[in-house]
């Protein structure tokens, strides 16, 4: 069997997080109180609820804007409530920030990631990102928790991943449930459980290809379920063989790159011609490989990532982010995004391609029409540098203010 990234730090990551979630699970020293968490992001978003949205307007001055396609001239952008105003002219305002020349963009997105708390959103919130996709939600209560809360990241949140029983993944849902009534052997039963995972609302299904795992047919059927459902489709792919699954399957999304070899020019050109994009995650497969190369290839993730370029697969940043202790590898949240895009600069891309990829093609991908760029009536996701990341990607780490739909963050603004 090929390395999974299963086998590593994402498997066991969901493996702890599981334990919240199962208190009655005996022979369970349970390193994290699943209600208890959600209760305390529901009592800290409840605090905020008296919170206004700034009633004046704010004209942020003097700053070269990169609008999530290119660098425009030095102007002002002028944020009223939740979103932006106007570009260029500041008119009556009386709040005004100088930008002192710097480059403001859009806030990141971070479209692989596994906060659990407030304090994962407020790491996330101060790095810039402004946007996250949690990418396996076992528990909807606590999901549901992580989602509006004022002057922080916005959360979309997937379903459980689609697990076969004897998998990797699936033994993390037995492990949460103490059975595996969630589990999925067949195409036949994919309708059925399609109709169950987004019965509380998740913004996206998971999948999950892997070896061993669920069939092409069973994939291919929860697909398609999902999309009669309205609902984009992501699938977790680490190995050769589950990328060429998900991309037979027609999912939207694939996540991760392979860590054993990387996919072929023609798969590349396959997953081009079929509208999918990609997400590698370089971060964690980078910090996998680091503790067990000899079992792990991050250069088979690297050129896999190029032959997607090369083919036009539109690539998104994410960064797989989690902290959970003793494990082969963790990836923090926030400060790991900046890593990635550097990654994704190491493995070809461009700086304004690797900017795109954390903002406008992430957005736009995902179907968040409303941020990832910075024009009239989109939502005021905005990070402030003070130096130009299209000449050097590091200048991201430059950060000097970060609003969130409007409302700038409180807390202390990340370091590096």
């Amino acid at each position: 069997m090929p390395p999974q990234l299963d086998v590593g730090i994402y498997i066991k990551s969901l493996e702890s997080s599981a334990i919240a979630a199962c208190p009655s699970h005996e022979g369970v020293n349970m390193a994290i109180d699943f209600t208890s968490i959600a209760a305390e992001n529901n009592n800290f978003r409840s605090t905020q609820r008296n919170a206004s949205y700034p009633d004046d307007e704010v004209a942020i001055n003097n700053v070269r804007v990169f609008d999530g396609h290119q660098l425009l001239p030095a102007t002002t952008v002028v944020i009223k409530g939740r979103t932006i105003k106007s570009i260029g002219l500041s008119g009556d305002t009386n709040t005004h920030v100088d930008g002192n020349g710097g480059v403001l963009l859009p806030g990141f997105i971070d479209a692989h990631a596994h906060p659990n708390n407030i304090t994962d959103l407020q790491d996330l919130s101060r790095y810039g990102v402004t946007t996250t996709m949690l990418m396996a939600c076992f528990q909807p209560q606590l999901c549901q928790s992580l989602k509006n809360h004022t002057g922080l990241v916005d959360v979309i949140a997937g379903s459980l991943p689609a697990a076969a029983p004897g998998s990797a993944h699936g033994n993390i849902t037995v492990f949460v449930d103490g059975n595996g009534d969630r589990l999925i052997s067949n195409a036949s039963m994919a309708p059925q459980w399609v109709d169950d995972a987004v019965s509380w609302g998740p913004d996206f299904v998971k999948l999950i290809a892997e070896s061993p795992g669920l069939d092409q047919q069973t994939l291919d059927a929860l697909t398609k379920s999902s999309h009669e459902h309205g609902k984009p489709v992501a699938c977790h792919a680490s190995a050769f063989d589950a990328y060429n699954q998900a991309a037979t399957a027609g999912v939207d999304n694939i996540q991760h790159a392979p860590l054993d070899k990387p996919i072929s020019a023609e798969l590349a050109k396959r997953i081009a011609s079929a509208g999918q994009v990609a997400t590698p995650t370089l971060t964690i497969l980078r910090a996998i490989s680091d503790s067990s190369p000899a079992t792990r290839n991050y250069t088979a993730a690297e050129e896999t990532v190029r032959r997607l370029k090369e083919a036009g697969v539109p690539i998104i940043a994410g960064t797989d982010a989690n902290l959970v202790q003793g494990l082969i590898a963790t990836v923090p949240f926030g400060i790991s995004l900046h890593e990635e895009l550097r990654l994704l600069v190491d493995a070809g891309l461009p700086p304004v391609e690797a900017l795109r990829a954390a903002t406008s093609v992430a957005a736009r991908h995902w179907g968040l029409n409303d941020r990832g760029v910075i024009a009239p009536g989109k939502r005021a996701d905005l990070v402030l540098l003070s130096s130009n990341p299209l000449e050097d990607i590091s200048a991201t780490k430059t950060i000097q203010r970060v609003w969130l739909a409007g409302v700038e963050f409180a807390g202390a603004i990340g370091t590096f």
